[in-house]
C-alpha cells in the first residue's frame, strides 16, 4: 500500500514521483525564462547539496552489481532521451517500499523496493524514464518560475523535509513542507499535473525509442492505482494529483501509438531483482525455501535468477559449500554471464579465501576491463590480505569516475591508511563525511590533513583549495 514516505512526493509534482529538474544543458535555450531565474549550475549545486543531506539520514546501497545494473539502465534510456550530456547521480535507496525520485540537478534515486514489485524491466525504465524525462523538461524550473511567492530558501527547505521523509521520518517530513509550502499547493495542482501529463508523453516515447515497451508505463500506473485504494484517505494536501484512471487509460492511448517493443526478457534485471530479495527476505531460512519453491522454474532465465538467489541466501546463511556448489554450476554453464563469476568472488570473499577472490575477480576484467564490480571486490581482498598498495590502483580510477561515492572514498582512506599515508587517508576520510552531509567533520578531518601536510608545498595547497570549497558549499545559499 501507499505509504507516507511514498505519499510525500506528491508535493512535489509527482504523484508517486518527485518533482525534478535538470543540469542537462550547459548553455541557456534562447528565449526559456528559466535560465535567467535559475541556471543549470544553480540546479545542479542545489541537487548535490540535498543529496548530501540524504546520505547523511537513510541507508543508501552500497551493493556493486546493483548499482552497476542500475547505472546501466538509467544511462542506456537517458541515451534515448532529449538530456544533453546528461550528468547524473543515481542511487539506490534500502527500502523495500516502491519509490523513486528526482530532484534538481539530475539525482535520481530508485527504492530497492520498485525492483522486488516490478514484473519486468520495462516497468521499471518507465519510472525511470518518467523521472528522465521530469529532468529534461526541467521541470523544478518551471515551477520555480510559476511560483511568484517561492525563493531559493524555501525551496532548499521543501528539499530538506523531503530528505527527511526519504529516511523514513514521514511525520517530521510532512510538518517540514507543510511548514514552507502549505499555501502554495493549490496554486500549483493544475501546474503540476500539466507536468505529469508531459512527463509521461517524453518518458514514453523515450521507452519506445530505447526499444522497451511503452505499456510498462500505465502497467505499472494501473499498480500503483490498485494500492492507492487500500492505503486509506491521506490528507488532502497531499491528495494533489495521484494516478488517476482517466491518466492509466491516457497512457495506454498513447502507448498505442507507439512503435512495439522488441519483446526480450533482461537476464540482468532477473539477477538483480533475485539479489535484492535475497537481501530483503526477513531471515536466512525463509529466503533459502523462498528460492528453493522457484528452483524448478520452467524458462531458463528464470532457473538462472532462482539457482542465483538460492546461491546468495546460502552465502547469507554462512553456508559456503552449499553457495560455492550453486554458483560454479552456474558459471560453468553461462560463462559469459559475469554476474556468476563475480558471484564466486563474493563467496570467496566472504570465507575469507583473498586468493581466490582475487583469481575470479581478474577473470572477470580480462572479460571486463576496468569492471566496476570486480575492481571493488578485488580491491576488498586487498585491502583484507594486507596488501593495500595493490588496492590503490583499483580504486584511484573509480574514485576519480565516481567522486560523488562516498562507500568508494571510504575503500580509498581505509588503502591510504594502511598504506601509512596519514594526509591522503584523512583527506578521503573528509570526502566520505563530506558527501554523507556531515559538513563540520569532514572540514576537521581536511585541517588534520592539512596540519600533516605542512611540508609538501603542492599537497598542500591543493587540500586548503578543497577546505574552501567545502566551506563556501556549506554555507551557500540559494
Amino acid at each position: 500500500m501507499l505509504t507516507l514516505f511514498l505519499r510525500t512526493f506528491l508535493l512535489f509534482g509527482c504523484c508517486w514521483l518527485a518533482s525534478p529538474s535538470a543540469a542537462d544543458d550547459n548553455l541557456p535555450v534562447l528565449g526559456d525564462p528559466t535560465a535567467a531565474l535559475m541556471s543549470a549550475d544553480q540546479e545542479y549545486r542545489l541537487g548535490r547539496a540535498w543529496l548530501r543531506g540524504l546520505r547523511g539520514q537513510t541507508s543508501i546501497m552500497s551493493d556493486p552489481m546493483v548499482q552497476e545494473y542500475v547505472e546501466s539502465l538509467v544511462y542506456r534510456l537517458a541515451s534515448y532521451s532529449d538530456l544533453k550530456e546528461p550528468n547524473l547521480d543515481i542511487v539506490v535507496i534500502n527500502s523495500r517500499q516502491i519509490n523513486a525520485f528526482a530532484v534538481p540537478g539530475g539525482v535520481i534515486g530508485l527504492n530497492a523496493g520498485l525492483f522486488l514489485n516490478a514484473d519486468s524491466e520495462d516497468e521499471v525504465a518507465g519510472v525511470v524514464a518518467h523521472e528522465i524525462a521530469h529532468v529534461s523538461q526541467r521541470h523544478f524550473a518551471r515551477r520555480y518560475l510559476d511560483s511568484k511567492k517561492m525563493n531559493t530558501a524555501v525551496l532548499a527547505a521543501m528539499l530538506a523535509s523531503l530528505a527527511v521523509a526519504i529516511a523514513g521520518d514521514g511525520e517530521a517530513g510532512m510538518a517540514g513542507i507543510a511548514a514552507t509550502q502549505a499555501g502554495a499547493i493549490q496554486a500549483q495542482l493544475a501546474y503540476s499535473r500539466q507536468n505529469e501529463r508531459e512527463a509521461d508523453r517524453v518518458g514514453m516515447q523515450t521507452l519506445a525509442a530505447s526499444g522497451m515497451d511503452p505499456s510498462a508505463m500505465p502497467r505499472f500506473f494501473e499498480r500503483m492505482h490498485d494500492s492507492q485504494r487500500f492505503s486509506g484517505d491521506p490528507p488532502e494536501f497531499l491528495l494533489t494529483h495521484p494516478v488517476t484512471e482517466s491518466r492509466i487509460a491516457d497512457s495506454r492511448a498513447r502507448a498505442r501509438t507507439l512503435p512495439p517493443a522488441r519483446l526480450s526478457i533482461s537476464t540482468g534485471f532477473l539477477l538483480a531483482q533475485a539479489r535484492l530479495k535475497a537481501g530483503f527476505i526477513t531471515s536466512d531460512d525463509q529466503a533459502i525455501e523462498y528460492f528453493k519453491r522457484y528452483s524448478n522454474e520452467r524458462s531458463a532465465l528464470g532457473l538462472q535468477a532462482a539457482r542465483y538467489g538460492l546461491a546468495l541466501s546460502y552465502l547469507r546463511a554462512n553456508h559456503y559449500d552449499q553457495a560455492r556448489e550453486l554458483m560454479q554450476g552456474l558459471a560453468d554453464q553461462y560463462p559469459d554471464e559475469l554476474w556468476f563469476r563475480l558471484g564466486l568472488a563474493e563467496v570467496a570473499l566472504d570465507e575469507g579465501n583473498y586468493p581466490l577472490t582475487i583469481k575470479e575477480t581478474e577473470w572477470v576484467q580480462r572479460i571486463s576491463p576496468d569492471n566496476y564490480a570486480a575492481s571493488i571486490l578485488q580491491s576488498k581482498a586487498y585491502l583484507r590480505s594486507k596488501q593495500p598498495e595493490k588496492a590503490l590502483p583499483l580504486l584511484k580510477p573509480l574514485v576519480h569516475e565516481h567522486a560523488n561515492d562516498p562507500h568508494i572514498w571510504d575503500l580509498v582512506a581505509d588503502a591510504y591508511g594502511n598504506s601509512g599515508d596519514t594526509v591522503r587517508a584523512l583527506h578521503a576520510r573528509a570526502e566520505s563525511q563530506f558527501l554523507r552531509g556531515n559538513d563540520p567533520k569532514a572540514q576537521q578531518q581536511m585541517r588534520y590533513a592539512l596540519r600533516d601536510a605542512e611540508n609538501d608545498f603542492a599537497l598542500y595547497s591543493k587540500l586548503n583549495g578543497r577546505l574552501r570549497e567545502m566551506k563556501r558549499l556549506s554555507e551557500e545559499e540559494f
